[in-house]
């Protein structure tokens, strides 16, 4: 740029009330964060009630399209990988989850590369340690499932080079304050609207990078089983699986306790690509689904019960007399 160009533009200032909103709620994360573990998790447990109460007033038939117990009424019936019946206390475990995820944001920045293993089981990573050494990169194909956070965090501790994907909020400052916690390892976060020239990119540099997999709207071309019910899924992995051939490890860190969570590998995919890829898609998708179905049958009260996971529906599908969608009949995932 030459001395007799303009300066160029600066962003716009964010108004004074959402400076304001950001500040406090960056002061309550540091304030959660340095509290005793078991009264931060006693303020999670009382944050819990009113979710629990709302879904325990709201909805409770599963009419809507979408909604904790739209989603049950779905998952848990015969023949589902879940089983018939929703396992004792689900609802008031899957709430205090729900507020136990926000507690563990907060006070993440308490895992360091010395305690790491105080805090989370690592047996399995030497499964993933082996995979990235090959060196053709490597896609982590996770969900709603478990504190998703937490395994990106623990990754830039472990030193892999990952790249994940967020859905940004509409306010600046607070993209700017979440994703400062988020990249304090060396994670790298970039918002999930046209990223995929980006995520080639890594890829191609030998990276890693981190995917929600277990959404899909109505946009979403490929249509996988998930938790034994045929659902639109994302397929961002799948096409940079056949993009690039790195290959794709389903994954997710689950709780166990309060700060104590394990790391679980469900599958590793390598898929030869055939003439059809529509078919090499929907191939794909169904072992991530099937992978993350296995996480979600481990522990059940660790999903995104209230998501709109199975809104929108395969043209031409007809519902059951249950009014649900149909069931792909067949057991647990394997």
């Amino acid at each position: 740029m030459s001395e007799d160009d303009p300066d160029p533009p600066h962003p716009p200032r964010e108004a004074l009330w959402q400076r304001l909103v950001v500040g406090a709620f960056a002061a309550l994360i540091h304030t959660i964060g340095a509290l005793p573990a078991w009264l931060a998790y006693a303020i999670g447990d009382l944050c819990a009630v009113p979710w629990f109460l709302w879904w325990c007033l709201h909805d409770r038939r599963g009419r809507r399209s979408s909604g904790y117990w739209r989603n049950c009424r779905i998952a848990f019936r015969p023949g589902s990988p879940l089983g018939a019946a929703r396992p004792a206390h689900h609802l008031w475990r899957w709430s205090r989850h729900i507020a136990w995820i926000a507690i563990d944001f907060c006070r993440m920045r308490r895992i360091t590369a010395a305690n790491l293993r105080e805090h989370c089981d690592l047996e399995e990573y030497p499964r993933l340690a082996e995979l990235f050494a090959e060196g053709r990169g490597m896609i982590f194909a996770t969900g709603h499932m478990g504190v998703w956070d937490v395994s990106g965090y623990a990754a830039g501790i472990l030193g892999l080079p990952i790249t994940s994907v967020f859905r940004p909020s509409p306010l600046p400052a607070l993209n700017r304050l979440i994703a400062r916690l988020r990249t304090g390892t060396g994670q790298t976060v970039v918002a999930r609207k046209n990223v995929m020239w980006t995520l080639k990119k890594v890829l191609a540099d030998k990276g890693v990078i981190g995917l929600l997999s277990d959404g899909g709207g109505k946009h979403s071309s490929v249509v996988a089983p998930f938790l034994g019910t045929p659902a639109r899924t994302v397929a961002t992995p799948a096409l940079l699986h056949l993009l690039t051939g790195a290959p794709i490890a389903v994954v997710a860190v689950l709780r166990t306790g309060r700060m104590q969570y394990r790391l679980r590998v469900f599958d590793v995919i390598r898929h030869e690509a055939g003439p059809d890829r529509d078919a090499d898609l929907i191939a794909i998708t169904t072992r991530i689904n099937r992978a993350l179905g296995q996480a979600v049958v481990e522990a059940p009260e660790q999903w995104f019960w209230q998501s709109r996971r199975f809104r929108h529906r395969p043209p031409g599908e007809l519902p059951g007399p249950d009014g649900l969608p149909p069931l792909v009949l067949g057991g647990p995932p394997s």
